[in-house]
């Protein structure tokens, strides 16, 4: 195969979904002897993506905020004119416009630029963030070669959302990737404060889209059922306060525990009585098919689409309490012996070769 040059660019260095799913990409891509040129719109924060040099081309700008890192993302591709890509990924609806808009203006030579959407936005975003969001559809996802949508329903949504916009473009529904971390095992000691414990577990953003207010309540409310069993919810994120201060006021403090970003989730994963997923609205929670690899109970709400239809999970709708609780505790109650099986070859659908066979095969014929 001959040897392509692809362009990253992302939000940040922290490893959340969109994140994650970019990294794991490169990481594949340059397995497969492919170049690779990652441009992260702020500072550096972490080491997550340092193990990749000196193969992968790391950029990092100097912004706190990436929408800072968006508008000086232009002047730092003009200024590197004389670099010419094959390929671009991008999977931030801003970054995703912005960089259709500079391949507009040659700034990136005349790459297929692939554009994954992150979640539902017009279904997420309201009032003047809507219209931002709008604005820079507008200003670039024409330019684009490919626009995937991890879900029917996130494509219908953006159909419905922008349906002239939409007309234009080559638009696909590709599943989320997964593949095991071989290097994080889900048998790693777990901190002794959780070691002898039995838990529920949820991880993700502490942010409201995630649900884990929703989450703590259902908890409060079924504490009878849930007795002896803790909640553990890994991440980091704006709602931490909040988050506590409703653990506090419910009384909670010891047996609901924000133990922050956690390197490995695996073992908490695994050692969970149930891993439970609360969100409100999600493009895909690739959390969810972490979590189907290691343990074999899994409740998720209805937050995103395709959930439905993966065997084996307790689904529930959405921003109900009662719902979820019901979920949870029937999970917890049934047999899960036949899950491992079903849910190892659910996941084997979706390894990356497929979803970079996928994209190429979308792409095949298109020029840049």
């Amino acid at each position: 195969m001959n040897e392509k040059k692809w362009l990253f660019v992302i939000p940040a260095d922290t490893l959340h979904g969109s994140e994650l799913i970019a990294k794991t990409f490169v990481e594949f891509l340059v397995k497969k002897k492919q170049k690779c040129h990652v441009i992260i719109l702020t500072r550096k924060y972490s080491e997550q993506w340092e193990h990749l040099r000196p193969e992968v081309e790391i950029t990092y700008l100097s912004f706190n905020n990436y929408f800072k890192g968006v508008l000086w993302l232009l002047p730092h591709l003009l200024r590197n004119n004389q670099v010419r890509f094959d390929y671009t990924f991008t999977s931030q609806s801003v970054i995703n416009g912005t960089i259709g808009f500079a391949k507009r203006l040659g700034l990136l030579g005349n790459p297929i630029v692939i554009l994954r959407e992150s979640n539902s936005i017009f279904k997420l975003l309201k009032g003047y963030k809507s219209k931002i969001y709008s604005f820079f559809y507008h200003l670039g996802y024409k330019y684009s070669s490919l626009v995937v949508c991890q879900t029917t329903y996130m494509k219908e949504q953006l159909v419905l959302a922008q349906p002239g916009l939409t007309k234009k473009l080559n638009l696909t529904v590709i599943s989320n990737p997964f593949e095991v971390d071989k290097s994080k095992s889900p048998k790693d000691p777990l901190p002794s404060k959780f070691e002898k414990t039995s838990f529920l577990v949820a991880a993700g953003r502490l942010a409201p889209a995630k649900g884990f207010d929703i989450l703590i309540n259902t908890f409060n409310k079924y504490q009878k059922e849930l007795e002896g069993v803790s909640l553990i919810i890994l991440g980091e994120g704006p709602d931490r306060k909040l988050l506590e201060e409703q653990i506090n006021d419910l009384k909670l403090e010891n047996r609901v525990f924000l133990p922050g970003y956690v390197q490995n989730v695996y073992p908490y994963f695994h050692k969970a009585k149930a891993c439970v997923i609360s969100s409100r609205i999600e493009g895909f929670p690739n959390v969810l098919l972490q979590m189907m690899s290691v343990n074999e109970k899994i409740v998720c709400t209805l937050s995103a689409g395709d959930i439905d239809s993966i065997p084996g999970i307790y689904t529930c709708i959405t921003e109900d309490e009662m719902a979820l609780g019901k979920s949870i505790i029937e999970c917890i109650s049934a047999s899960s012996q036949d899950n491992r099986s079903v849910f190892d070859y659910y996941l084997e659908q979706r390894s990356w070769e497929n979803f970079y066979r996928a994209i190429l095969n979308q792409v095949s014929g298109t020029k840049g």
